[in-house]
């Protein structure tokens, strides 16, 4: 291969020099002798079997086949650069587990995970996303999203957003139901199981579905199955791009909340700090 021919130590010193286009300069930066850098530039026109530069008493200019070598090489090395810097920030990426409710992952976080990703490349985001209240004493993760009461023993807590809660319903049904909604009349309501209707009303109704698990009462709405009570966070960036339509105002009928919960022990490591900073940041203008 014509590969094997090529002194490739000598590409950098090339390209620095074709910029430079001095030897002593390039000599300085690449922090070896002028008569090194010399032999280098030597050794790979020798390879390439023509020259690359014309000399001109101590400066050097290059000519047609060392621009046409330059366009080559310079985007080739700024590549493999870039490659070396991502695998060596795989081998030093700390993990980050966390647990967080189905519908918080589908309808908030995923959303925002290239974000997360941006700022916070180190770091290796390990996500389960479940209905289980998982006991981070057992060391598997090291925090989780709940909602709820913000009351949990033996764990530091970090309020996030208020659990607001609002009717929505698909676009293509929104102008039959909504007066229907208002005046208490006829209409398909679903409710998640930790929020009912009668919250809402303070009266008993009647449901055409119920479910356990928030992100498909959401994906329900969305197809227009009926007016779904849902926590306003879940759905803002669906009401935002029109996926859904809110029939009243949010409400919060309960001291429900969003929170971030970790071990004591925890609280202050790097990847958990990263991860509060941001849930904060991103939530901060996501009130009502």
């Amino acid at each position: 291969m014509m590969l094997e021919r090529i002194p490739l130590h000598t590409l950098r010193t090339f390209v620095i020099a074709a910029h430079r286009e001095k030897f002593r300069a390039t000599a300085i930066e690449v922090n070896l002798t002028h008569g090194a850098v010399s032999q280098q530039i030597q050794q790979l026109e020798q390879a390439v079997g023509c020259a690359l530069f014309d000399r001109q008493g101590r400066g050097i200019t290059l000519n047609a086949a060392g621009k046409k070598l330059l366009a080559a090489v310079e985007p080739a090395l700024a590549q493999l650069e870039r490659g070396i810097r991502d695998v060596q920030q795989l081998a030093t990426r700390k993990p980050l587990r966390i647990s967080v409710p189905p519908s918080f992952a589908q309808h908030w976080l995923l959303p925002r995970l290239a974000d997360f990703h941006q700022h916070y490349a180190h770091l290796a985001l390990e996500i389960d996303a479940s209905l289980t209240v998982e006991d981070l004493s057992r060391g598997k993760y090291d925090a989780a999203i709940r909602i709820g009461d913000g009351v949990w023993s033996s764990l530091a807590i970090h309020h996030l957003a208020d659990g607001y809660v609002i009717p929505v319903c698909a676009p293509e049904h929104y102008l039959e139901w909504k007066k229907a909604f208002n005046d208490r009349g006829n209409v398909p309501l679903m409710e998640h199981n930790v929020t009912p209707w009668q919250q809402w009303f303070s009266a008993p109704v009647e449901t055409v579905a119920t479910f356990n698990d928030a992100g498909l009462l959401i994906n329900a709405a969305q197809q227009g199955l009926g007016i779904a009570l849902v926590k306003h966070l879940l759905v803002k960036d669906a009401l935002s791009a029109g996926r859904l339509m809110a029939l009243a105002d949010p409400q919060k009928l309960d001291n429900s909340a969003f929170y971030m919960v970790c071990m004591p022990a925890a609280e202050k490591s790097e990847p958990v700090h990263c991860l509060l900073t941001w849930l904060k940041q991103q939530l901060h203008h996501q009130t009502p």
